[in-house]
């Protein structure tokens, strides 16, 4: 009997082969924070990219890119669902590292002096604030919490651990060690299987995009969850092999060759739905440096790099950029992610929505900025001096300059990327 089992085994794996289009392993070069529902990356245990989720970025990356999803690519409408004609499998090829194993119980009143630490770690001439000098001192002398130390740094993470304060002490260590992300180094193995040779193509040149550039997981859109191509087990004619992507001219020409010339790409845009940038729209920004209290900081390690694109998204950074300037509305930090409404305070009466700007480590240590532009604007307001449009509102420039309010999405895109590059570039 178990002949008969081993040999049906045997055929069914020799038929599944037949339409193996592609087998490629990655490795994470940025961490990759994800996790079950409740956010927990190591809790009840390691968890690891799914295809589920690999399969939902990338249909949306080709949307981005070519206006629609193709029906092949399977879709839910009622009667009319479709199976999709790609099939992914996805392994871990080695265990995820944690970033710390230990937290000190007393985590919850000295966070900022914490953050401090990290920043000391992370940038060569940061000289802590005056007011946790001393804290920063006894901190750095248990080097089993370093790492620790430089995730605080990181503001999305930073904010993570501020939600978990009001927890006892006990439950602060736990929420922490069980959602903290993975460090790089990463490595899974996704294979890709499809009878349509021509809708494979398409599917596993946007999905080497989305993995390099675009990011799976929590905080994406900061530049965590960032894998890039390693090896290539196997791959049919027409899957790039070459997928550096690291300057906007080698994006352009891998979206030319691999998404372009595709049949099912038809390239008719929707102005609603957001559009994958051009060559001239991408910027690239290298090296790279976090703005810290009015002056720049080098960052030489991804984990700077991240501190740094947190630090260049926050509000309050903008406004010390330009201290002469009172006021919050002026500052359009709504193009980078509409956060909750706090206390009547900030933007209110706005639904979530993602950054039109996704921030894009590279693997050495530069950044991308790739905006989405989308007509897709719905009514904001800014509660400041009074309830009022946000596009009712001057917008402040990285010169701190005032603008004329303005109707166009693109024009607060295109002011929101002046501002980052202005904020994350060395030596201006």
């Amino acid at each position: 009997m178990s002949d008969v089992v081993d040999i049906a085994n045997k055929l069914a794996d020799k038929l599944v082969q037949q339409y193996l289009v592609f087998d490629g392993e990655f490795e994470a070069f940025t961490p990759w924070w994800g996790g079950n529902e409740f956010g927990y990356t190591f809790y009840p245990q390691p968890h690891y990219p799914e295809a589920k989720e690999i399969i939902g970025k990338t249909k949306w990356a080709i949307r981005t890119l070519c206006d629609y999803v193709p029906k092949e690519l399977g879709f839910s409408e009622g009667e009319k669902a479709m199976a999709s004609q790609v099939k992914v499998a996805v392994e871990h090829l080695n265990e995820g590292n944690r970033y710390f194993s230990s937290v000190p119980q007393i985590i919850s009143s000295h966070l900022p002096a914490m953050k401090e630490a990290g920043l000391k770690l992370l940038f060569n001439g940061y000289t802590p604030s005056r007011k946790y000098a001393d804290l920063v001192n006894e901190q750095l002398r248990y080097k089993e919490f370093y790492e620790l130390y430089k995730l605080l740094a990181i503001p999305r993470f930073y904010l993570k651990a501020m939600g978990s304060s009001k927890m006892r002490p006990s439950q602060v260590v736990q929420e922490l060690l069980n959602s903290q992300p993975m460090k790089p180094g990463l490595k899974i193995r996704i294979k890709v299987y499809s009878k349509n040779k021509e809708i494979s193509k398409l599917f596993v040149n946007a999905m080497l995009i989305t993995l390099r550039l675009l990011g799976i997981g929590s905080a994406a859109n900061r530049g965590f969850g960032r894998f890039k191509l390693v090896k290539i087990n196997y791959a049919i004619e027409g899957i790039g092999k070459n997928v550096e992507l690291s300057n906007p001219k080698d994006i352009d020409n891998f979206i030319s060759e691999g998404i372009g010339k595709n049949v099912k790409c038809e390239k008719v845009y929707d102005k609603q739905f957001p559009r994958f940038p051009s060559e001239q729209e991408i910027r690239l920004i290298k090296p790279v440096c976090a703005p810290i209290d009015g002056r720049k900081y080098t960052a030489s390690t991804v984990e700077g790099v991240l501190s740094a694109i947190g630090l260049a998204t926050l509000k309050s950074t903008w406004k010390a950029h330009c201290r002469n300037v009172k006021g919050s509305g002026e500052y359009h930090t709504w193009i980078l992610g509409l956060p909750r409404e706090v206390k009547r305070k900030g933007y209110v009466e706005a639904n979530r929505r993602q950054s039109y700007i996704v921030i894009s480590p590279t693997v050495d240590n530069g950044v991308l900025l790739l905006p989405f532009f989308a007509n897709d604007y719905r009514p904001i307001y800014h509660q400041d001096h009074g309830k009022v449009e946000v596009t009712d509102i001057e917008r402040l420039t990285p010169t701190c300059e005032r603008e004329q309010p303005s109707s166009s999405v693109a024009d607060h895109v295109s002011t929101a990327l002046d501002w980052l590059e202005e904020l994350l570039s060395c030596g201006r």
